[in-house]
């Protein structure tokens, strides 16, 4: 069955969280009707399960990503900062166990840095989320929930 789905407008931040894989107990499934993301808990409630039998084709799974993927995002941030101090601190945390963690901690120390990396991070996924929804032959527009200045 065929969506219409032009004019469609689906705020990123909620699908990139999705696609990050937060919450381990829960799966998320993308609503082609209404763009939303649909968060199901392992012991879903009756009223998901109904929703989700009820139109198959309605609602897509969201695989998350592997984790290299977040991984090659920090990295690649880091190569577009400019040599010194916060580049090197952040290439050192991505060398370290939990880096996803350490990269976090440096980033605290650099609230405008930080801020860069708001943005970077969700255009890097939105590209990702770009091309998933055009594989699936969505037709949406991903707004950005982190405004570029």
């Amino acid at each position: 069955m065929g969506w219409d789905m032009t004019g469609l407008c689906i705020r990123a931040d909620e699908l990139i969280m999705a696609f990050e894989g937060f919450g381990t107990e829960m799966q998320h499934f993308f609503d082609r009707q209404t763009g939303e993301v649909l968060t199901v808990f392992e012991d879903m409630d009756e009223e998901d399960a109904e929703r989700l039998d009820a139109d198959p084709d309605r609602f897509l799974l969201i695989e998350p990503v592997p984790s290299y993927v977040g991984y090659e995002v920090m990295s690649d941030f880091v190569d577009t900062l400019p040599e010194g101090k916060v580049r090197r601190e952040l290439a050192r945390a991505l060398q370290q166990r939990r880096p996803f963690r350490r990269f976090k901690d440096v980033l605290l120390n650099y609230p405008a840095v930080r801020e860069e990396w708001f943005r970077f991070h969700e255009q890097a996924f939105m590209k990702i989320i770009q091309e998933w929804l055009d594989d699936h032959g969505v037709e949406a527009t991903l707004v950005a929930f982190h405004a570029q200045p």
